[in-house]
């Protein structure tokens, strides 16, 4: 976390280059240019440090993640007659575009997430398609299912979670969560 040009750039060089600088506090990063990527020095944090600090609360800066082969949007609400309810689809910029989407009551097992997955347009492209990589479809399943887990444990007080995107790259290189977007309602007991 910074709240100006010097401490994120002590922060991205803690991390190493090359890292991506987001404001906090804004949702939907990529429509108002509140998200800068593959920052490859001090200077340029700096000079992004300063477009982005007036557009939020401050900033974050994590380390670029490489290899991506696909992006997925993994979302929990809370539906007061079924409880916790879990949305998989096409992630990233793409989420309004494709409206690529299954949903999953919770628990939902690792094979009820697999073919959930399974069940999406761009299912293809993590299994790789047309020559390109194949994901890590195996880290991207453990990621969801830990998420789900963790909605799961703390469901009388999370109203919404959305993880938008969960990279999932090539195989052996895991599945990240790039940005979450977390809503806490009045805790429920039961």
């Amino acid at each position: 976390r910074a709240s100006n040009a010097v401490e994120a750039v002590i922060a991205s060089m803690a991390l190493g280059f090359p890292v991506a600088l987001k404001t906090l506090g804004v949702t939907h990063k990529s429509e108002v240019g509140a998200v800068r990527l593959n920052l490859k020095d001090a200077e340029s944090v700096s000079n992004a440090a300063h477009d982005l600090l007036p557009l939020g609360t401050g900033l974050y800066a994590e380390r670029m993640v490489r290899d991506g082969v696909a992006e997925l949007i993994v979302g929990f609400t809370r539906d007061p007659m079924f409880g916790a309810v879990m949305t998989l689809g096409t992630g990233g910029v793409l989420v309004e575009l494709l409206r690529d989407s299954v949903t999953l009551m919770l628990p939902a097992t690792r094979d009820d997430i697999e073919a959930a997955l399974r069940g999406l347009k761009l299912y293809p492209l993590l299994e790789g398609y047309r020559g390109r990589p194949k994901a890590d479809v195996q880290a991207a399943i453990d990621a969801i299912a830990g998420i789900a887990d963790f909605v799961q444990k703390n469901e009388g007080e999370i109203e919404e979670l959305d993880i938008n995107p969960l990279i999932v790259c090539a195989e052996g290189k895991g599945a990240w969560i790039a940005d979450a977007l977390l809503v806490l309602g009045e805790k429920k007991n039961g």
